[in-house]
């Protein structure tokens, strides 16, 4: 009875109502600022930062979208330098994991993972 009613009005405990987790759908622009764009290191650091991610995240460049957790999909965008990138992620990290990837691309992909 408890339970309903904190359900009812929104309350979840973290990890009780694992399949009743909102998740969102957000999306963001960036630069490529690395000088090489997006080749191996970056596409390698993008997949190390999703290993930790439970959302579903897709790159966007000249309308072509891939799945960012594979860093050959992510070469195959061929963004230079400068290119503008499209991230969609969609799950219940959905906040932790964009902010992950923009302070990634804002880095030009120097930081630690």
């Amino acid at each position: 009875m408890y339970l309903e009613l904190l359900r009812a009005y929104g309350v979840f405990l973290e990890g009780l109502f694992e399949d009743k987790k909102v998740k969102k759908k957000l999306a963001s622009v960036t630069k490529v600022r690395n000088h090489l764009g997006l080749h191996i290191r970056p596409a390698t650091i993008i997949a190390k930062i999703l290993q930790r991610s439970r959302s579903k995240v897709t790159l966007v460049y000249k309308e072509k979208s891939v799945n960012a957790r594979s860093i050959m999909s992510v070469m195959t965008l061929t963004a230079p330098q400068d290119a503008k990138v499209r991230i969609e992620v969609e799950g219940v990290d959905a906040e932790r994991t964009l902010s992950e990837l923009l302070y990634a691309f804002e880095t030009q992909f120097e930081g630690d993972v």
